[in-house]
Formats: structure tokens, C-alpha cells, sequence
């Protein structure tokens, strides 16, 4: 019987650490997550250690990559048998905080050092405009889909353990991918499963 927690493209609602520890190893072939990290803004502060569990943790979860969004300054080290192979910089345009930049690191099995990549992509434009959510720290969907693209191939299983309002699973949806994403809030859950719906709806009338 299909382990539950593997069921391609559904969102689960809880805490990650919790269904993480019940999904087997080397179940997904790709994550791809923007967990609670050290910030100066103080969001998300009661979570960031779940943040860092939910890391390591992934790593065991992933057959090939784990790809994180983190603040500049305290980014963790991969867990033995990882290896960091890239580090991307997403610039903001629009960013109205002192700092306008992003890293995205990417952890691998394979040591072997990938190429790293700048992106100036806006947080919110006329493209994204009805994607936005109240969501602060959400990330642009054709920033996502970049990612999704470079590091797996169409019908791959992407999970997201910090899904928040879905852009990683419409993303994944756009490009012919799996995903399996778990929210703890109620209200982004709600968001993501209205997303994912609207999509669907308008996919079948193309």
C-alpha cells in the first residue's frame, strides 16, 4: 500500500516535522523551500527552529537536490554526504528593506559544483499581480519555476515543506512536475487549496 505522504500533487495540512518523519527516504526528487530563517524582522521567530529541522530532515527525504531560500548572513552548512554546489542570488527590484537581495543555496549528493546565477525579478508586477497573496515572504512564481526547471525534469516529484500560499505547487503545475507540499497555517493552506483549484479550472477550458 502507497505510503499516504507520497501521494503526488496534494497539499497536506500540519506541521512538517511531523510528516516529514512519516514520508520514506529518498521519496521526492526535489526540494525546493523557503523555511523560517533569522531575520530582522522578526517573522516567523516561534518557527525558525523548525526551519532548520525541516533542512536536514529534507535531505534525507530528497533523491537530488535540496534548494532553500536564507538570509545572507547565517546560512547553514549541508548535512554530511551533502555538499553546497551552488548559490544563487535572487535581486529584488521592488524591495523596500535595506537589504535587496536574497540567496538561494542549493545542497546536492553529487559534489560537483553547478553554476551559480543572479535574477532580477520583481516582487510584484503587472505578471503577478493576481497571483499575490497576504502573504510577506512569498516568493514570485517565475522565480520558482526557474528553479523547478533547472534543477528537475518534467514529471518529477517536487515537496515544498513550507508551502504557504501554493506558489510552489502552481509552479510545479506549470511545468509538468509532481509536488507534495505541507502548510501549518490554516489560512495559507485555504489560499493554496484556492489557488491550486483556479488553475486547474483554467487549464481545462485552454
Amino acid at each position: 500500500m502507497a505510503n499516504p505522504m507520497t501521494k503526488p500533487n496534494e497539499i497536506y495540512f500540519g506541521n512538517c516535522i511531523k510528516t516529514l518523519s512519516q514520508m520514506p527516504d529518498e521519496s521526492v526528487d526535489l526540494v525546493i523551500t523557503d523555511p523560517p530563517y533569522p531575520n530582522r524582522m522578526n517573522f516567523f521567530s516561534k518557527s525558525i527552529l523548525d526551519g532548520y529541522a525541516a533542512l536536514y530532515l529534507c535531505c534525507k527525504k530528497a533523491k537530488n537536490y535540496v534548494v532553500f531560500f536564507w538570509n545572507p548572513f547565517s546560512i547553514p552548512r549541508p548535512p554530511e554526504g551533502w555538499h553546497e554546489v551552488a548559490r544563487h542570488i535572487w535581486h529584488k527590484p521592488d524591495c523596500t528593506s535595506s537589504t535587496e537581495y536574497e540567496p538561494i543555496t542549493v545542497w546536492a549528493k553529487n559534489p560537483k559544483r553547478l553554476e551559480s546565477k543572479v535574477w532580477s525579478i520583481p516582487i510584484l508586477d503587472y505578471r503577478s499581480r493576481n497571483e499575490w497573496q497576504p502573504l510577506p515572504t512569498q516568493k514570485p512564481l517565475l522565480l520558482i519555476q526557474k528553479l523547478i526547471e533547472l534543477y528537475s525534469k518534467p514529471g518529477d516529484t517536487i515537496l515544498d515543506p513550507f508551502l504557504g500560499t501554493g506558489t510552489t505547487a502552481i509552479a510545479c503545475q506549470k511545468t509538468r512536475r509532481n509536488y507534495i507540499g505541507i502548510e501549518i497555517n490554516p489560512k495559507n493552506y485555504q489560499i493554496a487549496g484556492k489557488r491550486l483549484a483556479r488553475w486547474r479550472a483554467s487549464e481545462k477550458y485552454k
